[in-house]
């Protein structure tokens, strides 16, 4: 039996190579920056606090979201919990992202040559504006150095790992309504739909009320997603899915608002 390898295998092997090595680095630097900071803990004894969260993120696509997707932004939204006792915190959280820029143009077999313009129901020409739509839930845990603490406010850097899944898709959007040839299973032959586990590593600067006033976050989070494509067949192409498993990686700087409510009473004498 023959191990030669076709020149289109052996390219797949060396892109899942690299992208797989990229994947390590990036989780050994991740890995050692949380690490650093857990021989850094020092923590005085606070109340502990429960707090929602209301995030906006701007972010760069990699690894292989990169070839789909351009740079984007999100909507989030959450909860988390800090201990009063220890550093340990824990958040659960959902991402919605969204951006203008999809570079797998998905129509390109049913474009005229007049702008690249679809042809509509009523024979005139039109246009299927493509998005990117895609969000992230987690699981995140992780710890707090300390900065600066005071009786109204402490500040930390703050550092988590998420656990969670991620998923994105290409999004049709038909502002004329002139292409009811585009129906939903039509779509979905188009939409690359893509999911899979997520590992979620964050580090900011938190600034947290001991009055239960605004309260506010600053970090970077990056999203690393081992996902694979859910349709089965891609119509544009005309050939079946890959059943590769994909790394996505998406790099957000996040911006996040708190309404702390803390479980118990914050003492008026509390030294630091």
């Amino acid at each position: 039996m023959s191990n030669t390898k076709y020149p289109d295998q052996k390219d797949s092997i060396d892109t899942s190579a690299q992208i797989g090595g990229l994947a390590y680095r990036i989780l050994v630097v991740w890995v050692g920056i949380l690490t650093g900071c857990f021989h850094l803990l020092a923590q005085e004894s606070q109340p502990s606090v429960l707090f929602p969260e209301f995030s906006y993120q701007m972010g760069i696509p990699a690894g292989m979201l990169q070839d789909r997707f351009g740079n984007h932004l999100a909507l989030g939204g959450g909860i988390n919990y800090q201990s009063g006792k220890s550093p340990f915190n824990l958040a659960l959280r959902y991402s919605l992202i969204f951006g203008n820029t999809v570079k797998e143009d998905v129509l390109k077999p049913f474009r005229t040559s007049f702008g690249g313009l679809l042809i509509g129901f009523d024979q005139f020409l039109t246009e299927l504006k493509l998005r990117e739509r895609a969000y992230v839930l987690q699981l995140a845990g992780g710890g707090l150095y300390p900065l600066k603490q005071s009786e109204i406010s402490r500040t930390s850097i703050k550092y988590q790992l998420g656990f969670g899944f991620f998923e994105h898709r290409i999004r049709f959007v038909d502002d004329a309504s002139a292409l009811p040839q585009f129906s939903d299973a039509m779509k979905q032959g188009l939409d690359r739909l893509s999911n899979g586990f997520a590992l979620i590593p964050s580090i900011g600067y938190e600034h947290l009320s001991n009055r239960g006033k605004f309260s506010w976050y600053a970090g970077i989070e990056q999203v690393m997603a081992w996902t694979k494509d859910r349709r089965s067949y891609h119509y544009d192409l005309g050939k079946s899915a890959s059943s590769d498993t994909r790394l996505d990686i998406a790099i957000n700087l996040k911006l996040a608002i708190y309404l702390p409510f803390y479980l118990e009473n914050v003492a008026e004498d509390i030294e630091y």
